[in-house]
């Protein structure tokens, strides 16, 4: 593991350094990362465990409204409104402890410790810019998402009509299936990737929203970093899969031993909060380390300016 107690040196790194750079900083900064990134992820914790069984029951009210209409009692949407209603924060408020992390990661570059009030102080001072990042982010996953999912019901669609009455097309289309789902899904993460350079660069480069996402574009899109930018993308796959299957895991071991429903809940959303909190903080961070990477192979000695002057004291 690196000893990052001085200030790391600020150089281009191979994958499996930015791991160990990300995974040095984290364990000995757990605290004050875990801290930011439980601020949004505990309140919406508590939120869906008042909503998510109100749901259910609102869900079945509507169902059997559906069926016995003037017999069944009238839909109540409120619980499910909850729950869009949590969506929604989750969206508006994780750039902002994605972005104070960010500013931690930039204070132990800078050779600062990093805290919490300095991490989300310099955030709230471009919170409008944050915001309309946010939403350009927003509108470029949500179509990129629906121009995938279309090209692969195409896809599946010429599939089956090519391969009916034919076993060995049936296979070769399910293979091929299988590997374009996954690459776009790696697609998709690499823009999820650059969609947080671009949040960053509005608090840390006070970028203007169009110019944070351009340049974002023009550092990952690019023959020398979309590669590298490809393999991150898996990594982040996999840890995300394996902090799933930990997470459904631990909580039905845990929910195996309890028969009330009620305690079943809770103990899901507090195992599944406190692990989210702890994976979250150190992909936030694994996140920062790569942009600061991509950035000093493109400005070097600049990036240090740019960092003493981001963490100088108020």
């Amino acid at each position: 593991m690196e000893d990052v107690h001085e200030r790391p040196v600020l150089r281009a790194l191979a994958i499996g350094e930015i791991f160990d750079r990300a995974v040095t900083m984290y364990v000995r900064n757990f605290v004050v990362f875990t801290l930011i990134v439980a601020t949004l992820l505990v309140p919406i914790g508590i939120l869906q465990f008042i909503y998510t069984d109100r749901a259910g029951d609102s869900f079945t009210q509507l169902i059997r409204e559906i069926q016995h209409p003037g017999v069944a009692p009238a839909y109540n949407g409120s619980a499910l409104l909850g729950l869009l209603s949590v969506a929604l924060l989750v969206l508006l408020l994780a750039p902002f402890t994605n972005n104070a992390v960010a500013v931690g990661v930039a204070a132990l570059y800078a050779g600062r410790k990093p805290t919490y009030r300095d991490g989300f102080a310099r955030v709230l001072t471009r919170w409008a810019p944050l915001l309309g990042t946010s939403v350009l982010s927003l509108l470029v996953l949500v179509g990129t998402y629906f121009i995938i999912v279309f090209a692969l019901v195409i896809l599946v669609f010429i599939g089956v009509l090519a391969a009916r009455g034919s076993a060995a097309l049936s296979v070769t289309f399910v293979i091929v299936g299988l590997v374009l789902t996954l690459a776009a899904l790696t697609l998709f993460l690499v823009l999820v990737i650059t969609c947080g350079f671009a949040l960053y660069a509005t608090t840390i480069e006070a970028s203007a929203p169009a110019d944070a996402i351009g340049e974002a574009f023009r550092r990952i899109f690019n023959r020398r970093e979309f590669r590298k930018a490809m393999l991150i993308a898996l990594a982040y796959l996999a840890l995300e899969i394996g902090v799933l299957l930990l997470s459904g895991t631990i909580g039905g071991f845990l929910g195996f031993y309890v028969r009330n429903i009620t305690a079943q809940a809770a103990i899901q959303v507090v195992v599944g909060t406190t692990l989210n909190a702890m994976f979250t903080a150190f992909l936030t961070v694994l996140l920062a380390v790569y942009y600061y990477d991509v950035r000093t192979r493109a400005e070097g000695l600049d990036l240090e300016v740019a960092l003493d002057d981001l963490t100088a004291p108020a």
